[in-house]
């Protein structure tokens, strides 16, 4: 291919690229600090945890989910058992037992995976606004309740919010950290904008009805990811995007273990990335493919620099270039998260980024495991 075409097309795509991370920063930084003083709630709240596998790391959640700063009569916890192959639903009956909440109970779910044990939780759920997480996941005591009194005030149909990485220990687990803080920035500036099109289920609120309107289409059942996704985009077609908001709350914060390892890591995102072929929405496409055309043309430059060496330098002028436009965003997200600490390892991170989004997203084609199931999409 001639060297100029490629040029231009990757000049094409920068500018592209730089116009989005743009917007996303604005979006952030228009994004109002929210902080309420607790007051007298009054909407009763399904926390909803579908697990499969979590044995470990369940009593942790279940002791964060008992301290919880909101009224008993109003909460109840339902941990969805998506056919767990450890002792994980024993630990929860046990937990229950010793410290009986009458508010917590643990259900089986009939049908697999992720999305039809969230169904089934929101089936069985008793509470008006449902709220989501992860069975790993950890948050403050007024996690809850400040979700609520957002809800309250402003009457949102969906909230969404923040989840970071915690006890990064290596050098790679950083820069796991980096990425998902990207991602979450980039959700919360697009929501910002007005154009909310990504979240993640291990932090979110919703009206029970609203989920239980949603058609199977709408959900994309079909797709081992997106749960959280494809709902957004669902909501905002049919009640608009002002029905949609993010929460800057440092309380609800939701926090997640790193990916141990590389494999594991590649693992997660190659789950998560399968599910971009579903995106029907046209700010959704036209960032996920953005995203992606930028970073394989990246990715072919310095391929080509093996051949072509001064190729390296296109390569390294074009990641400088990125660093400085992705840079304000992650500085503002750490700061909000408290991941300062993480921003001496954004050079290197920025230098693989394009490797590993290229391989994600050809990876993401094929079938995958995740959870010892095997996955076609």
């Amino acid at each position: 291919m001639n060297t100029k075409i490629i040029l231009f097309l990757l000049s094409i795509s920068a500018v592209l690229y730089m116009l989005i991370i743009f917007a996303f920063t604005a979006g952030w930084n228009s994004l109002r600090n929210y902080s309420f003083s607790h007051r007298h709630l009054h909407t009763p709240v399904s926390v909803i945890i579908p697990f499969r596998n979590e044995s470990a790391g369940l009593r942790k959640i279940l002791i964060a989910l008992s301290h919880q700063n909101y009224p008993a009569e109003l909460m109840e916890v339902i941990f969805v058992n998506d056919h767990s192959e450890d002792d994980g639903k024993i630990r929860i009956d046990q937990f229950i037992s010793e410290k009986k909440p009458e508010n917590f109970r643990v259900i089986n779910n009939e049908k697999s995976g992720k999305k039809a044990a969230l169904q089934t939780g929101v089936e069985m759920a008793r509470g008006k606004l449902i709220v989501t997480t992860d069975a790993d996941c950890l948050f403050t005591k007024d996690w809850l309740a400040e979700m609520v009194v957002l809800y309250e005030e402003k009457a949102p149909r969906l909230i969404l919010g923040s989840v970071v990485y915690h006890y990064e220990k290596t050098f790679l687990q950083k820069l796991f950290s980096l990425d998902f803080m990207s991602l979450v920035a980039s959700g919360a500036g697009s929501a910002g904008l007005g154009l909310p099109f990504m979240g993640n289920a291990a932090n979110m609120a919703f009206e029970k009805q609203i989920y239980l309107d949603a058609e199977t289409d709408a959900l994309k059942t079909g797709f081992a990811s997106g749960d959280d996704v494809f709902f957004i985009h669902y909501v905002k077609s049919r009640y608009g995007r002002e029905a949609i908001t993010f929460i800057k709350n440092r309380e609800t914060i939701v926090y997640t273990p790193s990916p141990k390892n590389l494999s594991a890591f590649l693992s997660q995102r190659i789950r998560w990335g399968s599910k971009a072929r579903g995106y029907t929405q046209p700010w959704a496409v036209l960032v996920s493919y953005s995203v992606f055309l930028f970073n394989f043309l990246l990715t072919a430059a310095l391929v080509f620099g093996f051949f072509i060496h001064w190729f390296f330098i296109i390569y390294g002028l074009f990641i400088a270039l990125k660093t400085l436009v992705d840079f304000p965003l992650l500085y503002a997200i750490g700061r909000f998260t408290g991941k300062r600490h993480l921003l001496p390892f954004v050079f290197p991170f920025e230098t693989i980024y394009p490797l590993y989004i290229t391989y994600v997203a050809f990876r993401g084609l094929l079938p995958f495991e995740w959870k010892n199931r095997k996955l076609a999409q």
